[in-house]
């Protein structure tokens, strides 16, 4: 018994230890688990903080964006807006947790400077965004022709002056970097179409009957260009149903190999430079005869591949086409449907600039706020009130208030009155702004000059003038001068310093301001002339802007017109941006512009003879001489060589009798005779300087006597050569043309003028041109000879001198558009092959002669300026830039598109 009791305790306490020990490895457990969820739970509250945190910052660099979006759309810098950098000394420390980003930026890595550095801080809410705008354009790296918007959000908020603020560690790591781009869209095509509203149009390019191209082959004697075209519509074809291609369209690509980023594709592929981007689809004119025949497009692809150009050429096809190919990405319509080779299609639509955009107060405009707003408060002379000489022109920028200069839309019980209509109808008689043959809309008249310089304490400072014709209330506009005093005694116009964005201007002898390089006028502008050496200027007018005639880029004087530079001796480094509200207006009417108002009286049609014409009237009193003036742009054929004489052609007419009629070029005292022209070696007994006009007693030529009186006009030709006149033929440089009825032989009659013109002859513009609201026009105007019978080379009317162009037949004046064109809508296809008929096809010979043309079967032309894309100078040196040396556009304060062509992670 005693031996089992024993036993029985230790049993007891065997069980009792192994609980405890079972206790202890439960509890032990339980803590484990308790120690895991505890990590869990924290880890998860982390991560959860983080996630949070990074949609933070995500949210931030954003944020980055969209400011930077908002300051280039709404700011008056518009696409010339940068933030001002954070790296400038003493306020950047190496301790700063951004030194990474907020350091001088270089292209290579050098420890102080660097290719992450250039941004600059904002801090938001509860964190901060870090960010760079950068303009850098290189004609190698297509995406170069846009601005780049990079933001790095980060978290916690830096204060420069609290040092304390740099040793927050938390989320030290954390970022989210996005890169957007933004389009200017008036500089990177030679045609964009914005299709402001969106509608579902088929726009047209090309004209039916015609051959069109879009830049230059390789094989151009003025080297070649590209023609890039963006469209935010369907494109439809316009050119000759059949017979092989008649859309030439010029792109330039790289090898994929070919530019320093190994990423965009295998060395076999190739990078579109130039490209055409529609974001509907790709249509074809056909004959409505016969459907088959289809205008036919004809892509050919420039390659570069390292010095030279390799050309191949794809006729391309239609969007609905199962087979249609993007040629590689040179040709992209908006399908979201790949091509035949599955290359991607999917263009997107842009948003126009705006140039009425609100500011960022939304109380007024950019370019009031440019102008109008830009000058110094004085108190005005004379009645004591306090005024902003911005409002006088007499600002950073310059403002016309020219708000009677404008051409609305009306309509009353005999029609409408518009502005297309009344362009293109000379007949037109809901309005007065057709004056004999000449168009002469309301504007204010901006005349560009080069070489009208003034040096002002060391500085040169160049004019132009301004000529303003409108009134308010009845009351003439008057000019002001700086000190705000008004200036009757300058009467219309104003010699007015460009407001350079670069040197300034002097606005009294003492008064120097900073410039900001912009022109803004309420009402219509008319422009012509030549810009100074360097100038760089943004012209906005708030409705219609009338091109005149030559819009050039300075020109040296002892430029060779014979060398084929391709850009035919433009100064590199000028720049010239027009931009219209509403239309951009080619007047061809004022390519021989008249240098007197014409009255009432002062012109007549030619009904009274079944010709859809007009003639101006000159009486015999000084007063009533007809003087108009003129000026050559650079020559430009790829089939002729330039001109070595020049003819003075003349439509002309007696009234009710013989007229006899002088005629001056250049009258001045330095010209021998002032300038008097010997047009007379047909009429014996009157003075060389003297030529009858239907005069009864000669015949000219094969006119019986007495032709150019009344209605039979007569259509002479001289050869101002052979009279060794005075014409200045130099690019840019003015001429001016007197005719006047002779003081010293009896005149028996008025003169009639129903045309004049100096041929062969060059229009260049080289500017970038927009028209908003509205189209690009070219005014056709009246035929060089309006007389529908005189079409027969063989049998050619009395009075007409056989080098007068026929009935039909095209002035020997070339039209040539060089920069970048944008506006809403094109014109009608019927207004394009009206002005084309009388522009767009020059014949090989004057009238029914033998005597070539200087252009033959060429006319109006497009070209795409590669400086207006890539605004470098020859040794790739920015043309603009700010006070930080950071690249900007060609012309300064441009507006820029509403969109961004990219929105995501870093590129």
């Amino acid at each position: 018994m005693p031996y089992k009791k024993h036993s029985n305790r230790q049993i007891l306490r065997s069980d009792s230890g192994q609980t405890l020990i079972i206790a202890i490895m439960v509890m032990f457990i339980l803590a484990v688990l308790a120690t895991v969820f505890i990590a869990l739970v924290a880890r998860n509250l982390t991560r959860s903080s983080r996630m949070s945190s990074t949609d933070a910052v995500a949210a931030i660099a954003e944020a980055g964006i969209r400011y930077a979006d908002e300051m280039m759309t709404t700011s008056e810098d518009g696409a010339d807006w940068r933030p001002a950098p954070d790296n400038l000394p003493p306020a950047l420390r190496e301790d700063d947790p951004d030194f990474e980003w907020l350091r001088p930026y270089t292209p290579a890595e050098a420890g102080d400077t660097g290719p992450t550095g250039g941004y600059t801080r904002f801090n938001s809410g509860q964190g901060r965004f870090l960010l760079r705008v950068s303009y850098n354009p290189d004609p190698r790296i297509p995406m170069s022709k846009y601005i780049k918007i990079e933001s790095v959000g980060r978290w916690g908020n830096i204060d420069p002056d609290d040092p304390t603020t740099f040793h927050d560690v938390s989320s030290k790591s954390l970022r989210r970097e996005i890169t957007a781009y933004k389009p200017i869209g008036l500089t990177e095509s030679c045609r964009f179409i914005t299709n402001k509203s969106n509608r579902n149009v088929d726009v047209a390019l090309g004209v039916p009957g015609y051959r069109t191209e879009f830049g230059r082959p390789t094989s151009s004697k003025y080297q070649m260009r590209g023609g890039p075209i963006r469209v935010n519509a369907n494109l439809l074809w316009h050119g000759l149903y059949g017979g092989g291609p008649s859309v030439d369209i010029y792109l330039r690509g790289l090898m994929a190999n070919a530019i320093t980023d190994p990423e965009v594709g295998t060395p076999t592929d190739r990078i579109p430079v130039d490209d055409v981007l529609v974001s509907g689809e790709f249509k074809a004119d056909s004959d409505p005869a016969r459907d088959s025949d289809r205008v036919t497009v004809r892509l050919h692809r420039l390659i570069d591949t390292g010095g030279s150009y390799s050309t191949s050429s794809v006729e391309v096809r239609e969007s609905d086409d199962p087979d249609f190919d993007t040629v590689e990405g040179f040709y992209r319509d908006g399908s979201n449907y790949p091509d035949v080779n599955r290359r991607p299609r999917g263009v997107k639509r842009i948003e126009p600039p705006l140039v009425d955009q609100a500011d960022s107060t939304n109380t007024t405009t950019r370019y009031r706020v440019l102008t109008y707003s830009s000058g110094e408060r004085v108190r005005r002379g004379g009645t004591g009130r306090w005024v902003n000489l911005g409002q006088l022109g007499w600002g950073k920028g310059v403002y016309i208030g020219n708000t009677s200069d404008k051409q609305d839309e009306s309509e009353t019980l005999f029609g409408g009155v518009t502005v297309r209509a009344d362009i293109m109808q000379p007949d037109n008689m809901m309005t007065s702004n057709w004056k004999g043959p000449y168009y002469n809309p309301p504007a204010t008249i901006i005349n560009l000059l080069p070489n009208d310089r003034e040096t002002i304490n060391g500085r040169d400072q160049y004019y132009f003038t301004i000529t303003r014709s409108d009134s308010t209330n009845g009351r003439k506009a008057v000019w002001s001068d700086s000190a705000g005093v008004e200036r009757p005694d300058w009467g219309s116009t104003v010699r007015m310093p460009y407001p350079d964005a670069e040197n300034g201007r002097w606005i009294g002898p003492n008064h120097w301001i900073d410039g900001n390089g912009v022109i803004f006028a309420e009402g219509n502008i008319r422009v012509r002339g030549m810009l100074p050496k360097g100038m760089k200027l943004t012209i906005v007018s708030n409705q219609n802007i009338y091109i005149d005639g030559n819009v050039l880029k300075y020109r040296e004087p002892d430029w060779n017109g014979s060398d084929n530079d391709a850009y035919r001796g433009a100064d590199r480094t000028g720049g010239l941006a027009l931009l219209a509200r509403q239309n951009v207006i080619v007047n061809t009417t004022q390519f021989f512009m008249p240098l007197s108002d014409l009255g009432a009286d002062d012109y007549g049609p030619d009904s009274i003879i079944g010709q859809s014409s007009s003639h101006v009237v000159v009486r015999n009193n000084p007063q009533s001489a007809f003087r108009c003036g003129f000026e050559f742009g650079p020559f430009e054929s790829e089939g002729n060589s330039p001109p070595t004489d020049w003819l003075l052609f003349v439509r002309q007419s007696g009234e009710f009798g013989a007229a006899y009629i002088n005629a001056w070029l250049n009258p001045t005292g330095a010209t021998p005779g002032w300038g008097i022209l010997g047009l007379n070696n047909v009429f014996p007994g009157l003075p060389r300087h003297v030529w009858g006009v239907g005069d009864p007693r000669y015949g000219f030529g094969a006119a019986p006597p007495g032709a150019g009186i009344g209605s039979s006009f007569a259509h002479n030709v001289y050869d101002l050569g052979a009279m060794n006149a005075a014409l200045n033929i130099a690019a840019g440089m003015p001429n001016i043309l007197q005719i006047a009825l002779d003081s010293n032989v009896y005149t028996r009659s008025n003169y009639w003028m129903g045309g004049v013109a100096v041929m062969p002859m060059d229009v260049r513009i080289e500017a970038i041109l927009y028209a908003q609201e509205g189209s690009l026009y070219v005014i056709p105007g009246y035929w060089m000879n309006p007389n529908p019978a005189d079409t027969d080379p063989t049998n050619r009317p009395p009075g007409v001198d056989p080098r007068f162009p026929l009935y039909g037949q095209a002035p020997d004046i070339r039209i040539i558009i060089d920069g970048a064109v944008s506006e809403n809508l094109p014109a009608a296809v019927s207004d394009v092959q009206a002005w084309m008929a009388k522009w767009g096809r020059i014949p090989a010979f004057y009238g029914s002669s033998n005597i070539s043309t200087a252009h033959a079967n060429e006319g109006i032309t497009f070209l795409y300026d590669d400086y207006v894309g890539w605004p470098l100078d020859d040794a790739g040196v920015p043309l603009r830039v700010d006070k930080f040396n950071r690249p900007l556009p060609i012309t300064p304060k441009l507006p820029v598109s509403g969109s961004l062509i990219y929105f995501g992670d870093v590129m």
